[in-house]
């Protein structure tokens, strides 16, 4: 049987950004299969009746910024706390890692990549060009990658990531489930490891 991880998650999310890289270890360490699952986290919140981080209360929205500071620092990880691009439409940079995997590319490197260059570099993930750029840096040809992440097979299975997400009671990101047991949040991962060594 095989050792299997659902990682629901949106690129311009700062908490997957901080998550991924001690996701990837854990990928590593117990030889896991993680199923990458981008999704319409807008769609996941109105569905849950989530307000957008720019509608959350004042209060809210400070903490966020002070929790972002704490744990960047705590994990060593640069972050921007109000990134030049932010909000920015994820849809594009969603889909490739979807045709990534399609295409038994391992898909963790360009996920990373773009939440890396939302957090980090300033990059705008909803500009085709930066789009491509991005894909050639991780390897992946660029050339109609566009054109393949607007067909109707690929938003469909952005779509059916989307429901499944819904379906399983995932209401932010990053959501991790093992075992048919849900972990919410990079602060999670802890208990996420304990799940995986008691299997």
């Amino acid at each position: 049987m095989t050792n299997t991880l659902d990682y629901y998650f949106t690129t311009p999310s700062p908490w997957a950004y901080l998550a991924t890289p001690r996701i990837i270890e854990i990928e590593k360490k117990y030889d896991l299969k993680i199923n990458w699952k981008p999704c319409d986290l807008m769609e996941i919140f109105a569905k849950n009746g989530t307000a957008a981080v720019k509608d959350r209360p004042k209060p809210v929205q400070l903490n966020r910024l002070t929790e972002l500071k704490r744990w960047s620092e705590y994990l060593n990880m640069h972050l921007t706390i109000q990134p030049k691009f932010f909000p920015v439409d994820p849809t594009i940079s969603q889909k490739i890692i979807i045709i990534a995997q399609n295409n038994n590319i391992n898909p963790s490197t360009i996920a990373f990549a773009f939440m890396k260059a939302v957090w980090a570099e300033g990059k705008d993930i909803s500009n085709e060009e930066t789009v491509k750029e991005l894909c050639q840096h991780c390897n992946i040809n660029s050339t109609s990658i566009i054109e393949e992440a607007n067909s109707a097979e690929i938003n469909n299975q952005y779509v059916l990531n989307t429901n499944e997400a819904i379906n399983k009671n995932v209401w932010g990101s990053p959501t991790f489930i093992y075992n048919n047991e849900l972990f919410w949040g990079q602060d999670r991962i802890e208990f996420l490891e304990r799940a995986i060594q008691n299997n």
